[in-house]
C-alpha cells in the first residue's frame, strides 16, 4: 500500500531531523562556530526535504490511481492529497522556507544571540506541523500491530518536539509550557479516540524510552568526532552533558503509564466521552509539563499558567477525540486491542 510505504519514510525522515536539531543544539553549547553548511543543519534540512518529497511522491500517486488509498483524501486543484501527507508537506515546505530565511538572518545579523528570532519561531512550528502529519499517517495504519507501534514511535517523536520547540512568553505565557501541555494533550485524544486500547499509551511510553535514550547518546558523541574531523576545539566551559535530552519531559514514560490507568478507569466506569477526555487531557497537560515548571521560580504567575495550560490541555483532548471520529468514520472496521 502507498500510504504504509509513505508512512514509515516519513517516519525515517522525520528521525533523521529530530536528531540533526538535537546535534545541532549540542554542536551551539560544545562548540559554537557554524555555517549554513555545517553538518548538523544539512542533517535536519535533508531530513526535512525527504519529508517533503515524500509527501509529494504519495500525493502524485494517489492522484493517479484514487483507488490505492485506503483514507479520506481532500481535493487541492487538481490533486487528490491523503490528508496525513497533506500536513507533512506543508510542514516541510514551511520549514524548507524559513530554512532559508534563517540563512537571510545569518546573513544580515550574524549569530543568533537568543533563540526567539523570527525564523527559528517558524522552523520550530513547520516541525510540528511535520511530526504532526507523521502521527495522523500512522493512525491510518492503526489497524496492523506494525502501525500502532510505529504511531508510538510517532508520539514520542512529537512530545520531543514540543518539548525543545516554540520558546518565548509573548503576553507573559510561556509558550514551551503550552505547547508541549496542549499538544501533548491532542496526541492523547486521538489516540483514544481513534479506538487504541490502554495499553498502546503505555507502549508510547516505551518508545519515547529508547528516543530519550539515543537523544542522550548520539549529539555528545557526534559533536565530538565531527569537530575532531574539522580541526575546531570544544569549548573550554563545554558542559558535555545532552542538552535536548535534558530539555525533555525525563518522566514521561511513567506518564504514560498513568494515562493508561486513567483511560482504562474511564472506560471501565463508562464515562461519557467529553467528561473522558476532557479529565484525561487537563490530567496530561499539567504532569507533562511539571519538570519545567519545578525548575523554574515558582510564583502566582506559575498557577495561572498552569491553569491555562490544564483548561487548553481538557480542550484540546476532546479536540483531538473528535478529530478521530473522522478515522472512525473513514474505517469504521477496524478494531484494535
Amino acid at each position: 500500500m502507498i500510504e504504509r510505504r509513505g508512512a514509515w519514510t516519513l517516519l525515517g525522515a522525520y528521525t533523521l531531523l529530530w536528531f540533526g536539531v538535537a546535534w545541532d543544539g549540542q554542536w551551539h553549547v560544545d562548540v559554537g562556530p557554524d555555517t549554513f553548511y555545517t553538518a548538523p543543519h544539512l542533517m535536519f534540512y535533508a531530513g526535512s526535504a525527504l519529508l517533503g518529497f515524500c509527501s509529494l511522491a504519495v500525493v502524485l500517486l494517489v492522484t493517479r490511481r484514487p483507488e490505492a488509498s485506503a483514507g479520506t483524501t481532500v481535493p487541492v486543484g487538481p490533486f487528490r492529497a491523503p490528508i496525513a501527507f497533506l500536513v507533512t508537506g506543508l510542514g516541510a515546505a514551511a520549514h524548507l522556507l524559513y530554512g532559508a530565511t534563517d540563512l537571510w538572518w545569518h546573513e544580515v545579523y550574524g549569530f543568533d544571540i537568543l533563540e526567539e528570532t523570527p525564523s527559528h519561531f517558524g522552523l520550530f512550528l513547520g516541525m510540528q506541523l511535520e511530526i504532526a502529519g507523521v502521527v495522523l499517517a500512522f493512525l491510518g495504519l492503526r489497524g496492523e500491530r506494525s502501525g500502532r507501534w510505529g504511531l508510538a514511535a510517532a508520539i514520542s517523536l512529537f512530545v520531543a518536539s514540543a518539548a525543545i520547540g516554540v520558546d518565548g512568553e509573548p503576553l507573559g505565557i510561556p509558550l514551551n509550557v503550552l505547547g508541549l501541555g496542549a499538544g501533548t494533550a491532542w496526541v492523547v485524544g486521538m489516540v483514544v479516540g481513534a479506538g487504541l486500547s490502554a495499553r498502546w499509551l503505555a507502549a508510547i511510553g516505551a518508545a519515547y524510552v529508547v528516543l530519550l535514550g539515543l537523544t542522550f547518546l548520539f549529539p555528545p558523541w557526534a559533536t565530538r568526532v565531527y569537530a575532531d574531523a574539522i580541526d575546531l576545539r570544544m569549548r573550554d566551559n563545554a558542559p558535555g552533558i545532552p542538552i535536548a535530552a535534558l530539555a525533555l519531559p525525563l518522566l514521561f514514560p511513567l506518564i504514560a503509564l498513568l494515562l493508561a490507568a486513567a483511560v482504562r478507569t474511564a472506560r471501565r466506569r463508562r464515562l461519557t466521552p467529553r467528561v473522558a477526555m476532557l479529565a484525561v487531557g487537563a490530567l496530561t497537560a499539567l504532569t507533562v509539563v511539571a519538570q519545567t515548571v519545578l525548575m523554574s521560580s515558582p510564583s502566582i504567575a506559575t498557577v495561572l499558567h498552569l491553569a491555562l495550560t490544564g483548561a487548553a490541555g481538557a480542550g484540546l483532548c476532546w479536540v483531538g477525540w473528535q478529530n478521530a471520529a473522522l478515522l472512525r468514520a473513514a474505517r469504521p472496521e477496524v478494531a484494535v486491542a
